[in-house]
């Protein structure tokens, strides 16, 4: 098996990195649903203070969020400073995958908190990322934007049927 990357176009790459967050998306809702319907009685207990889910899981939601704000953005630093179009949408594409999967890890943490102790408010947290994690959705517009192409890479980017 050939192990080299086939060239891509920029629909292409963006319909790829579309996919990619759709599908970590839809993981997460289907979890949700699952989680939720399987689930017989819930309750939305934040006054248990010797729960320590209660803590741990806002806390790493905060955290994973900051997280994955902050490396998205210094990698997005770093994929502005490439020298080919290529190079940036692939430093782009890592940046995102790393940041979808911090807010899915922290995400999935609260729903499996929700199924153990059937406290809703741990599926609350998780939704309120879910809600996040579609607001970063991926479009072309916004990876123009996040990596400042300049006027021939961004022709480049603009054009169907050119090779990256």
């Amino acid at each position: 098996m050939n192990n080299q990357n086939l060239p891509q176009t920029p629909k292409t790459f963006v319909r790829t990195i579309t996919i990619i967050h759709l599908a970590m998306l839809l993981g997460q809702v289907l979890f949700v649903v699952v989680a939720y319907s399987i689930t017989k009685s819930t309750t939305i207990d934040i006054k248990n203070t010797k729960d320590p889910f209660l803590f741990v899981v806002p806390i790493m939601a905060i955290g994973c969020f900051i997280a994955s704000i902050f490396v998205f953005k210094s990698q997005i630093n770093v994929a502005a400073n490439k020298p080919t179009l290529k190079g940036k949408l692939m430093a782009y594409q890592t940046a995102l995958i790393i940041q979808v999967a911090l807010l899915q890890g922290a995400s999935l943490f609260g729903i499996v908190v929700y199924e153990i102790t059937r406290n809703f408010f741990y599926l609350l947290i998780s939704i309120l990322i879910i809600l996040y994690f579609i607001i970063i959705r991926p479009t072309k517009d916004k990876i123009t934007e996040n990596l400042n192409l300049d006027y021939e890479d961004k022709m480049a980017f603009d054009s169907e049927d050119v090779l990256v």
